[in-house]
C-alpha cells in the first residue's frame, strides 16, 4: 500500500472515529479528542487549540501542546475573533505565517502575554485557522500550529481541514442540542419543586425535605416545628383589585417570610395565600416567637404601585416530638390549629 493511500485510510479512520463518538453519544471531552485526532491526520499540524463562542465571547475549550488551564483565563470578543478569521459567510481556511505580528495587532495587551507564555506564541511559525459558522454565525474556531516552517501546511492540509470543519459544525450542533435539553430538564426539575409565582419551594419539595429533617430530628433528638400560615381576608384583595395585584402582594409576602426566618428554616407556598414553614431544632415556644416575628413582618404596609395594603396573618403550630412523630400528623395538627386561629381571638394557636 502506497504512503498516500495509507495516509488517506488513516484520515478516514480518524474522521470515522469522530463521527462514531457522536453516534454513540460519547460527547464528553469531544472537543479535546477531536483536536488530538486532527493533529494526527492534518499534514504539518504539531499543536493546536479550539475556541467556542460562549456567552458572547470566544473561549478556549481544548488545547494540545499548550497550557489549557492558563488559556481558559482569557477570551476574545466576537469582533476580535472576526478580525482573526475574516468575516466570510462560508468556511474559509486561512494559513498565517506571520502569527506573532498579526496577533499583536488583534489581541489586547493583557491577553498577549498569556498567549506568548501559555500559548507558545513566539515558537509558532505557521497556523492553519478553521472557522466554523453555524447559520452564518461564527461559533467555533480550530487553530492548528506548526513550530518548524512558515510553509508547513499544503493543499492536502487544507482539504482535510475542510472535512474537519464540517465535522466540527456537527459536533457544535450536537452539543448545543444537549445543552438546550439539559437546560429544559433543569427548568422542568425546578418547576416541579417550586411555586411558579413566588419561587418558593412547593408542597412536594416541602414534604420531601420535611421527611428527611424529621428523621434527622429523631436521630439527633432535636425538636422540629411546622408552622401553617394563612393571610387574613386576602380574598378581598383579589376581589377588589384583581388577581395581578393579588399576585404582587403574595410575592412581597413571600419575600418577607424568607427574610425573617432562619437560614436553616424552609418557607414553602402550598397554594393561594397559604404558606408553611419548617423550623428545625425549634421547640414550640421558639416556634411561637418565630410566628410572632413573621406576623409582625406581614403587618408592615405592603405597597403595590399606588396602592397600600395592611394585612395580617394567622398561624397554627405543631411540633415534634410533643405533637407526634409523623409528618402527616404534624401537618394535620398545624392545619387544624390554623383554622382555630382564624376563627378565634388569637392569631397563633399552638395546642388544641
Amino acid at each position: 500500500m502506497s504512503k498516500n493511500l495509507e495516509a488517506c485510510v488513516e484520515v478516514f479512520r480518524e474522521l470515522g472515529a469522530i463521527a462514531s463518538m457522536l453516534l454513540n453519544e460519547q460527547t464528553e471531552d469531544v472537543y479535546q479528542k477531536t483536536l488530538e485526532k486532527s493533529i494526527r491526520i492534518v499534514p504539518g499540524a504539531q499543536a493546536g487549540s479550539i475556541l467556542v463562542k460562549e456567552e458572547g465571547r470566544f473561549k478556549y475549550v481544548a488545547a494540545v501542546g499548550y497550557d489549557l488551564e492558563q488559556l481558559k483565563k482569557i477570551s476574545f470578543s466576537v469582533e476580535e475573533e472576526e478580525i482573526w478569521v475574516g468575516k466570510d459567510k462560508d468556511h474559509v481556511i486561512l494559513v498565517r505565517d506571520d502569527v506573532i505580528a498579526f496577533d499583536e495587532t488583534v489581541v489586547k495587551d493583557e491577553w498577549l502575554e498569556v498567549l506568548k507564555e501559555a500559548g507558545s506564541l513566539r515558537k509558532v511559525k505557521s497556523t492553519l485557522v478553521i472557522p466554523v459558522r453555524v447559520a452564518g454565525e461564527l461559533r467555533l474556531v480550530l487553530n492548528l500550529d506548526n513550530f518548524e516552517s512558515g510553509e508547513a501546511f499544503d493543499s492536502n492540509s487544507v482539504i482535510i481541514t475542510r472535512m474537519l470543519a464540517n465535522l466540527l459544525g456537527l459536533i457544535f450542533k450536537r452539543l448545543e442540542l444537549e445543552r438546550k435539553l439539559m437546560e429544559k430538564n433543569r427548568l422542568l426539575e425546578y418547576m416541579s419543586y417550586h411555586d411558579a409565582l413566588t419561587g418558593l419551594p412547593n408542597r412536594r419539595m416541602f414534604e420531601e425535605f420535611a421527611e428527611k429533617m424529621l428523621l434527622l430530628a429523631k436521630r439527633e433528638e432535636k425538636t422540629l416545628s411546622v408552622l401553617f400560615l394563612d393571610l387574613d381576608k386576602f380574598k378581598s384583595v383579589n376581589d377588589l383589585y384583581g388577581h395581578y395585584t393579588g399576585d404582587e402582594v403574595l410575592k412581597r409576602v413571600a419575600g418577607r417570610l424568607e427574610r425573617y426566618v432562619r437560614s436553616s428554616d424552609m418557607v414553602s407556598r402550598f397554594g393561594g395565600d397559604e404558606f408553611v414553614i419548617l423550623a428545625y431544632d425549634c421547640s414550640k415556644p421558639k416556634a411561637k416567637l418565630l410566628a410572632e416575628r413573621l406576623i409582625k413582618a406581614i403587618e408592615e404596609p405592603i405597597k403595590v404601585g399606588d396602592l397600600v395594603f395592611d394585612l395580617s396573618a394567622s398561624v397554627g403550630i405543631a411540633s415534634f416530638p410533643e405533637d407526634g412523630g409523623e409528618l402527616a400528623e404534624l401537618m394535620r395538627l398545624s392545619d387544624e390549629r390554623l383554622y382555630m386561629a382564624k376563627k378565634g381571638r388569637s392569631k397563633i394557636v399552638v395546642s388544641n
